[in-house]
């Protein structure tokens, strides 16, 4: 049996390296996915892809910074498929440069975007998990939260700020049947992550950083999905590293 037959799954910041991989795997698992974020062209690409596999998947487009667009998706996923089992947080927002350089507006933004993003889809889908006495979420926040780099601090906050948050609110959810988590990747392939290793070279005037291990957007969907199914029902309030052991904290 698959690890999410007929879950209705919502994942933001879905046309991202990592946001599209946990919807190809939740996808391959028997999920039905509903795809949102700002680009609707990215997110029907992706969609398209998906229906053509044989998948079920929903284009939306939702803007996190918006509880009123937040508000109106959820609206939309219940009237089709009267459920949410799920939700994926994998919004992501590049603020690099080093601290003198990062404005009040840069800040704001990646909080706006990236923690109140998280926080007011999580706000939006729990009444209707409780009322279920099911759910569960995973928060993607980064190796950034344990261990900061210098030319990422607006991040680094954001997620530290997550980990804090879901743990919280973790344990207030503990008696409603709904499960909440953090994936905390390392380094992980993508074009992202080589903006993040060039402008760190750049600031600090040496090399880029060398690791012994770079993840792929497919590893985290690996663990996101585990996190998702009931494999992991007595798993909450935890923070996975899936970083190859690139995170030097405990």
């Amino acid at each position: 049996m698959k690890l999410l037959s007929d879950r209705v799954i919502w994942i933001t910041g879905a046309s991202g390296a990592i946001g599209s991989a946990i919807a190809e795997r939740a996808c391959a698992e028997g999920a039905r996915v509903i795809l949102s974020g700002r680009s609707l062209e990215k997110l029907v690409t992706l969609t398209d892809l998906l229906i053509s596999k044989g998948h079920a998947a929903t284009a939306i487009q939702v803007d996190v910074t918006d509880s009123a667009s937040i508000k109106i998706a959820v609206q939309q996923i219940l009237s089709e498929f009267k459920r949410i089992d799920c939700l994926v947080n994998s919004t992501s927002i590049s603020a690099f440069g080093s601290f003198q350089d990062l404005s009040d507006e840069t800040w704001l933004e990646v909080i706006d975007t990236k923690i109140l993003g998280y926080m007011r889809t999580m706000r939006a889908v729990l009444p209707q998990m409780t009322s279920q006495g099911s759910g569960s979420i995973v928060n993607i926040s980064g190796r950034s939260g344990h261990q900061p780099t210098t030319t990422h601090l607006p991040g680094a906050c954001a997620n530290a700020a997550i980990n804090v948050l879901d743990k919280g609110l973790a344990d207030a959810m503990l008696d409603h049947g709904v499960r909440i988590n953090t994936i905390a990747p390392g380094p992980i392939v993508s074009a992202r992550f080589d903006k993040l290793q060039s402008m760190t070279a750049s600031v600090n005037g040496q090399a880029v950083q060398k690791f012994k291990q770079t993840g792929t957007p497919e590893d985290v969907a690996n663990a996101a999905v585990w996190l998702l199914s009931d494999q992991a029902r007595h798993i909450t309030g935890t923070i996975m590293s899936v970083d190859g052991g690139a995170t030097a904290t405990v």
